[in-house]
């Protein structure tokens, strides 16, 4: 009877991986980087840390394998290797106060990446594990795939309910933190948190899209005592209303926040995007026009007003120098997105930035008794060519004019110059 058993044990066993599938997929990018005048934390020719003037090179290697046991039953796991070569920073220079650790926007090495276990149908998906997770545009939950080791990782459970291009998504976990000299299973978590993101369609090109999203570090740190923050609000979008488009999201945030004194607070910021435009079809030409706002922390409340961008990827929205964010912030834009050959896209934007609350953070920066609130402007172009379906090159040039807020900064700060900034970066990435 045992041997019987066994027997068919092996046969089922044999039967199970005679149907699996398993495939293995990555990804290599590289990408130049040169800035003047401006680095990834300070303004100005003379930062506090890193260089003023600074050129590197970026490589990212991912490499992952699926295993497929079943029509339901998949598995996956990844690493990723991500490094800055002759970048003006080091790893320690990245320690974050809020964590207590180093957690560095652009060096991961031989880190795991996703690695989940997934449950389909079609009606409903289950994924636990290391995740990216992203909607919509991604201002409100983004990856951050832009910064080389990833913005936002999740470590989560997540379950999402499907009915045809409509969806019901809820999912729980914490963020992971990059320490290159750390393997992320022996560290903490960023964030805790959470969230709910709906997508109803209608029409064939637009949506509705209801959000819920939670935040929370109850750890002590040089910052804060405690942080919970919800968020509430919504998408809503049109790709091509009769030749029209439309993009709008509006997001409250709420909850409270302990000081370092442990005087407690209560959270009230928002955040509010609006873009809208035509497709000049005939000259495969898009015009538009945007606004972005979050509010800043006013000093003459009690309240916490600083909208922190929830957990949103900012590196393609608010210039593409990166010097701003969806926190205090008042982005005026004018747009053009040119397609001359089939597969060449070349963005074009104008930005005019405004602090929300001059005196609230900027960067790095915390500048208390400034009352000019004008950042500066920025120009940006960004190429787009994909050579084909696994291999694709860009190309941008950014250039940022200091504001009336800079040149009064640089009076009072040692560390910020009223210099004009440049940035540009070449990258290839190749899939396969």
């Amino acid at each position: 009877m045992k041997w019987t058993k066994r027997v068919l044990g092996v046969l089922l066993l044999s039967q199970s991986l005679l149907w699996a599938e398993i495939s293995v997929d990555g990804e290599l990018r590289l990408r130049f980087e040169y800035f003047d005048n401006m680095n990834e934390k300070y303004f100005g020719a003379n930062p506090e840390l890193g260089l003023g003037e600074d050129a590197y090179l970026l490589t990212r290697l991912r490499l992952g394998m699926t295993y497929k046991m079943d029509e339901h039953w998949s598995a996956r796991v990844s690493m990723q290797d991500a490094r800055a070569l002759d970048w003006g920073f080091d790893n320690q220079e990245w320690y974050n106060k809020e964590f207590m650790q180093v957690h560095s926007t652009q060096t991961d090495y031989f880190e795991l990446y996703e690695t989940y276990l997934q449950y389909a149908t079609s009606n409903i998906v289950i994924k636990t594990g290391r995740q990216k997770i992203a909607y919509g545009d991604n201002r409100v939950f983004g990856p951050g795939e832009w910064k080389n080791s990833g913005k936002w990782v999740w470590d989560a459970a997540r379950v999402s309910i499907r009915d045809g291009e409509n969806f019901l998504d809820l999912f729980y976990g914490g963020t992971m933190l990059h320490d290159p000299d750390e393997f992320s299973l022996s560290h903490r978590h960023g964030y805790y948190g959470g969230g709910i993101y709906g997508h109803y369609a209608f029409g064939e090109t637009g949506a509705v899209e209801p959000i819920f999203a939670y935040k929370e570090n109850d750890r002590e740190n040089q910052k804060y005592h405690a942080l919970k923050s919800y968020y509430l609000g919504a998408r809503i979008y049109d790709d091509n209303l009769y030749g029209y488009f439309y993009n709008m999201t509006y997001m409250k945030s709420f909850g409270d926040f302990t000081k370092l004194n442990d005087t407690r607070v209560d959270i009230d910021g928002s955040g509010f995007h609006l873009d809208a435009g035509y497709h000049f079809k005939p000259i495969r030409t898009k015009l538009g026009l945007g606004y972005t706002y979050a509010s800043g922390d006013d000093p003459n409340t009690s309240d916490r007003e600083t909208f922190d961008a929830v957990f949103g990827a900012s590196d393609k929205y608010y210039g593409r120098l990166n010097l701003m964010s969806w926190t205090n912030l008042k982005d005026y834009e004018v747009f053009a997105v040119v397609k001359p050959w089939e597969k060449t896209k070349i963005k074009l934007e104008y930005h005019a930035f405004y602090a929300d609350e001059p005196t609230n953070k900027w960067k790095s920066y915390t500048i208390p008794g400034i009352s000019s609130d004008k950042y500066g402007d920025e120009i940006d172009i960004v190429a787009v060519q994909s050579y084909s379906k696994t291999l694709q090159f860009l190309l941008g040039l950014g250039y940022f004019k200091s504001g009336s807020y800079i040149k009064e900064a640089a009076k009072t700060d040692p560390y910020i110059t009223a210099d004009n900034a440049f940035g540009l970066f070449a990258q290839a990435a190749y899939k396969f």
